[in-house]
């Protein structure tokens, strides 16, 4: 299996989203969780996170291959 953007990227997201929740409700992450966790690698391969995307025109600053990140 290749390298998914998209799909890392939205693991991330989701992974970073319990992390929150967790300190919000000061508690220890369940089995689920823990599945969801184990799924973060970091954004290494997606620098995309760090162009700006505040409107349409920020596009410009991204590369061809993570256009389809952008929304």
């Amino acid at each position: 299996m290749g390298f998914s953007k998209k799909e890392h990227l939205q693991n991330n997201i989701e992974a970073i989203q319990i992390v929150l929740t967790l300190e919000k409700l000061k508690r220890q992450a369940n089995e689920e969780e823990l599945k969801i966790l184990k799924k973060y690698v970091g954004f290494g391969g997606l620098k995309c996170v760090l162009h700006p995307a505040n409107s349409f025109d920020d596009i410009t600053y991204w590369s061809n291959s993570e256009l389809d990140l952008f929304p």
